[in-house]
């Protein structure tokens, strides 16, 4: 928990640590400006496409263990928004937990159109390691299969509640997960 006289000197911290990776970041640190309670608010151009377990988990990485346990683990309430980005947008957009109930469904849908192969396919014929970042490759072989936009988003969910928040996260963690049969 953050005293708060204490927030502009956290507020600089939080930019400090982030702005190497995200160098348009701005942060935000006060009491019940979007939501009840002591908020943090982390604005980037990186955000946008994101999805909102994707922009924490990202964020939360860049922090130094130690100062996240002490200032921010606890009793916060993040927001990770897109320049433009509304609170209530931000709020509205899906988490993995949201289609939980429906993983079975998509690990099987997943095996039957071969997207473990498609994948492995994309990033040797891209040449380049796959992303770090963004499931960059991975939506480009979601659409090559012709999947609507909504189902994509519903596995891209699918695959931050396995831990994957990257293209580099699905080829390593995932894929063998799915191909162990570990579909829920």
């Amino acid at each position: 928990m953050i005293a708060q006289e204490d927030y502009s000197k956290i507020e600089r911290q939080i930019q400090k640590y982030l702005s190497a990776r995200f160098e348009d970041v701005s942060v935000r640190v006060g009491d019940d400006i979007h939501y009840k309670g002591t908020n943090v608010i982390i604005t980037s151009s990186h955000f946008v496409g994101w999805l909102p377990e994707q922009r924490f988990h990202h964020i939360v990485r860049e922090l130094p263990q130690e100062f996240y346990e002490q200032h921010l683990r606890s009793g916060m309430v993040w927001f990770e928004l897109a320049p433009g980005e509304s609170p209530k947008h931000y709020m509205g957009m899906p988490r993995s937990e949201d289609i939980a109930d429906d993983d079975p469904r998509i690990a099987a849908m997943l095996a039957r159109l071969g997207f473990a192969r498609k994948l492995r396919k994309a990033v040797a014929d891209d040449g380049d390691d796959a992303s770090p970042d963004d499931f960059e490759l991975t939506r480009e072989v979601l659409q090559q299969m012709e999947l609507p936009e909504r189902e994509i988003e519903r596995v891209l969910l699918f695959l931050i509640g396995r831990g994957a928040f990257c293209d580099a996260h699905v080829l390593a963690d995932v894929l063998p997960q799915l191909a162990a049969g570990k579909s829920a």
